[in-house]
């Protein structure tokens, strides 16, 4: 997954579950799903986007620091199972 198809997820998703700022709250977390590109692959955007969709489906909205916590956690996890390839 790149980074903007995260980012249009994640809008649609807090569009159907929060408010109409979906747009606005979503494109904070862009940076978060660039710099998990960058470090890793499409398959940890993903994870990063799926975890805070699911926050956002049970009434949260991440910040963007929390979803700096999740990549983070998503990037060591990756380091620790595949040498962060």
């Amino acid at each position: 997954m790149h980074p903007e198809e995260a980012v249009r997820q994640l809008e649609y998703a807090i569009d159907a579950s929060l408010d109409e700022e979906g747009r606005r709250s979503a494109a904070g977390y862009r940076p978060t799903f660039e710099r998990v590109a960058d470090r890793a692959d499409g398959t940890a955007v993903y994870a990063v986007a799926g975890d805070l969709a699911n926050r956002v489906v049970a009434g949260e909205r991440p910040s963007p620091a929390e979803a700096d916590d999740v990549a983070d956690r998503v990037l060591a996890d990756r380091a620790y199972t595949d040498g962060g390839q």
